[in-house]
């Protein structure tokens, strides 16, 4: 008699990246404020051309006099391989043998036992969020250093030499009681609109500081006058300031047109998004200065075709041991116009 299982057959490769994206990724600070626009491209290098526009004057003229030329706009052709981030989980019989349904109480009975289903779900929930943790790890990175995010060093690219450009560092000299905070943020301010070009980075500015950063902020006396004016339905002095629409981790003062965000977010080995003392500047995406490339995934039945944020598929061995859930994730965060990140000093 033949055994059918009835769970995935011998190496019969199950695709589940459906299944895994229906849990939003809702994880990290950069994902929830819209930094980054997200593209789609169907290899695994992007390529986009820059357009330098340049604009002259009239001059004036005799009647019959030749007239001025205009000239072609500057062009450049850029390309940069996407980096691959596999990621492999499993399940097992002893994921799902003597086990009670997680939340069903103690003690085994006919209708709480645990399902293969409910193993599977959780799996995929928690590769979600490993896949969801790394591409907010790797958004932060791109801010603060200004560099790719390849840990194994697989590329490595520099976005402001790669574009040709220098990062502003405005002091913001929270120490010195005297600091005109107000003026501070309008160089931080002027600085974001004067390289933007084409007046893309004209929405939402946010500074994504430090703890240190935004506590010396807030405590500054510029700032205790400035709270007798700030527009808030908290009683500011005694209440904690909270961001609006984020968890309690993150704490919010909007000053000079900027929103300033307490970040003490960390990666699994402790490591700070924001090092000490610091905080980055830098406009809500709108016109491409800041995007999140997805490349399709390593399978024949993908070539060509538009990248994911993320995939997984499922598999069972010949053997009947174990099921392996196979995910990956190819991005690359690219900071097209890294000029408009300003790192700010206390």
């Amino acid at each position: 008699m033949t055994t059918v299982r009835s769970y995935v057959a011998p190496y019969e490769l199950t695709d589940r990246t459906k299944d895994m994206l229906v849990v939003p990724n809702i994880w990290g600070l950069t994902q929830q404020l819209g930094i980054f626009t997200t593209e789609a491209v169907s290899q695994e290098t992007v390529t986009f051309e820059e357009i330098t526009k340049t604009y002259g004057l009239l001059e004036d003229r005799i009647r019959g006099q030749r007239a001025t030329l205009g000239k072609d706009h500057t062009r450049k052709m850029y390309s940069f391989f996407i980096p691959h981030f596999p990621h492999d989980d499993y399940i097992t019989p002893r994921d799902v043998r003597g086990k009670v349904a997680f939340g069903s109480g103690t003690g085994i009975k006919n209708d709480n036992v645990e399902t293969l289903a409910a193993v599977r779900a959780r799996k995929l929930e928690r590769i979600r969020m490993n896949h969801a943790a790394t591409l907010e790890v790797a958004r932060m990175h791109t801010i603060v250093t200004g560099t790719a995010y390849a840990p194994s060093g697989t590329v490595s690219y520099d976005w402001y030499t790669e574009f040709n450009k220098v990062r502003k560092v405005v002091d913001f000299e929270t120490d010195v009681a005297t600091t005109d905070m107000i003026a501070k943020v309008e160089e931080v301010i002027a600085y974001i609109q004067d390289n933007t070009g084409d007046g893309s980075g004209s929405g939402d500015i946010y500074g994504i500081c430090s703890p240190e950063f935004f506590a010396a902020f807030i405590a500054h006396p510029t700032m205790k006058e400035a709270y007798k004016y700030y527009a808030s339905g908290k009683q500011i002095l005694r209440e904690r300031l909270t961001a609006s629409g984020l968890d309690y981790r993150f704490r919010e003062f909007i000053f000079g047109g900027v929103t300033l965000i307490e970040y003490r977010g960390t990666d699994i080995n402790g490591k700070r998004f924001v090092p000490v003392g610091e905080a980055y500047f830098l406009p809500q995406s709108q016109g491409g200065e800041f995007v999140t490339y997805f490349a399709p995934a390593e399978k024949f039945d993908l070539v060509n075709t538009m990248g994911l944020e993320a995939y997984v598929w499922e598999y069972a061995d010949e053997k009947g041991e174990k099921i392996t859930l196979e995910s990956e994730t190819n991005f690359l965060n690219v900071l097209r116009k890294p000029q408009l990140v300003v790192k700010a000093t206390m």
